[in-house]
């Protein structure tokens, strides 16, 4: 929240409190924030209409996060602060996975490909319904380290590897909610990209070799690939999952392990904001857009591999976020659902490929009653 302006005489001090001074203009922005909903304890009669009355709650959101008002039908003083974000274990996946790709929502996904153990490529599919997975039909080539995006019943992979240990692949695969049928072939074989869009209106940038990153970018219509603006650099493995080919969002990757950005608006490539904390590939989320809300967790560092550290985007900047509960990285790729309620399944921990499946729900702005504990 910015600076708040008022012409009354009064000031919000550091220890949280609302007190009658000689003050009138400037609230300073430090002292309107969360900790000041669970501060309060006076209100002086000074403070006139700087305290909103209103019969009914004012809706919790962005744009009245930090507001104070008085509810006249419960009689109690009131405001809206941002909660905390949490993660919750899902069903785990029936078999183990490294490296598959994912699109879809929390509570409805689709899975595909990746590594098992002893196995590096395989063509299995599950569909996720927000408490289990449902094994369907599989694709027509097993495959590893795929992106994917759109939904549950319409998804497009692409951008993978095939055989021992990595062959790049210019194949792409449709899915309908039932099968899989051969999709138009991309101008580059590369694996590992970023993604965005339907399966008619999608977007792939960077990916790698496997001994060399990549900074092209494909469109596809619903039949085949067209060669669009290149990335500003060569960048992949990392987190991006679009819902639009006009507005995606590229965090981390490599080569090395990134802390920062980029942003392709269907046209033209410009610099993101970066994470807040260490540089690092191999992540899940999903960056839904650049202006809704996004998350960005697991991977590796190149100092820890793997990671448990989440950041959260709000569609300005990066922040440091709760932690997933078990350090993982190279979960599916592609759509990880919202920066409000993300899927991350499986990857690989600290000592395996994993099966594991944890359900990510973003800090949202919540309403509390201010009381004088």
């Amino acid at each position: 929240m910015g600076t708040i302006t008022r012409g009354l005489a009064n000031s919000i001090t550091t220890g949280g409190k609302v007190v009658s001074t000689s003050l009138s203009g400037t609230v300073a922005a430090s002292n309107v924030n969360n900790e000041s909903l669970d501060s309060v304890t006076a209100f002086d009669s000074s403070l006139g209409d700087f305290v909103e009355t209103t019969a009914s709650d004012v809706t919790a959101s962005p744009t009245t996060r930090g507001q104070l008002f008085y509810n006249t039908t419960d009689g109690v003083l009131k405001g809206i602060r941002l909660g905390t974000a949490s993660w919750a274990s899902g069903a785990s996946l029936p078999a183990t996975r490294q490296n598959g790709g994912q699109a879809g929502l929390q509570t409805a996904a689709v899975f595909a490909g990746g590594q098992t153990p002893g196995t590096y490529n395989n063509a299995n599919t599950y569909t996720y319904d927000g408490s289990s997975w449902t094994a369907v039909n599989s694709l027509g080539t097993a495959r590893r380290s795929a992106t994917m995006m759109g939904t549950q019943t319409a998804a497009l992979l692409a951008s993978s590897s095939t055989n021992h240990p990595n062959t790049a692949t210019t194949a792409t695969e449709e899915w309908d909610g039932t099968n899989w049928t051969s999709g138009g072939a991309q101008n580059t074989a590369r694996y590992g990209s970023f993604s965005g869009g339907t399966q008619t209106q999608a977007v792939i940038a960077g990916g790698s070799g496997p001994s060399v990153y990549y900074d092209d970018t494909e469109e596809y219509n619903g039949s085949s690939w067209t060669t669009a603006t290149l990335m500003p650099g060569n960048q992949g493995n990392g987190t991006s999952g679009a819902d639009s080919q006009t507005d995606m969002y590229c965090v981390a990757g490599g080569p090395g392990n990134k802390t920062t950005s980029v942003v392709y608006d269907g046209t033209n490539w410009t610099s993101g904001a970066s994470l807040s904390g260490d540089g690092r590939r191999g992540t899940g989320g999903a960056m839904p857009s650049s202006s809704s809300l996004g998350f960005v967790c697991a991977g590796e560092t190149a100092t820890v591999n793997p990671i448990t550290i989440t950041e959260e985007w709000n569609g300005t900047s990066f922040s440091s976020s709760t932690a997933i509960p078990t350090a993982t990285r190279d979960p599916g790729n592609g759509d990880g659902g919202t920066g409000e309620a993300g899927l991350v399944s499986g990857g690989h921990n600290a000592s395996s490929i994993t099966g594991a499946v944890f359900e990510w729900t973003g800090s949202q702005q919540t309403l509390k009653t201010i009381t004088t504990a």
